[in-house]
């Protein structure tokens, strides 16, 4: 009997602790905004984002199913404006890139485009990004 309580009681504080987690990225502002696989040895992807997101301060890449070579990022604003940043960072899969700040006021993002690369895998790893409000 005490063994079935203390079961029960760990699933619940497990399945609580989950969704302060996610309560908790939420407050901070974290947005999916697109996501991506990675195809080949070396590509290039573009994410449209728009007005329907709102404005963001900074932006912030997570990787899963293998590990991921940043090169740069260009984020292009709703108002022409293009924002190039050289990220140069390798990223473990289940990691993610340091947040990544943008100049200026918060301004809503048109579309985002990145440059990575890939080691050998069976899998193709896949990037998601997040915006910061």
């Amino acid at each position: 009997m005490f063994r079935k309580i203390s079961a029960v009681m760990f699933a619940l504080v497990l399945v609580a602790g989950l969704g302060n987690s996610a309560q908790a990225q939420h407050r901070r502002g974290m947005v999916l905004l697109g996501e991506r696989h990675i195809d080949g040895r070396v590509d290039s992807d573009k994410i449209d984002i728009g007005r329907d997101n709102g404005t963001f301060r900074a932006i912030q890449f997570r990787v899963q199913g293998g590990d991921v070579r940043f090169e740069k990022i260009q984020i292009k604003y709703l108002n022409g404006e293009r924002e190039d940043i050289d990220v140069r960072s390798d990223i473990r899969s289940g990691g993610r890139t340091r947040i990544i700040d943008l100049p200026g006021n918060r301004r809503v993002i048109e579309s985002i485009s990145m440059w990575y690369s890939k080691g050998e895998w069976r899998t193709r790893p896949q990037v998601r990004v997040y915006g910061v409000r």
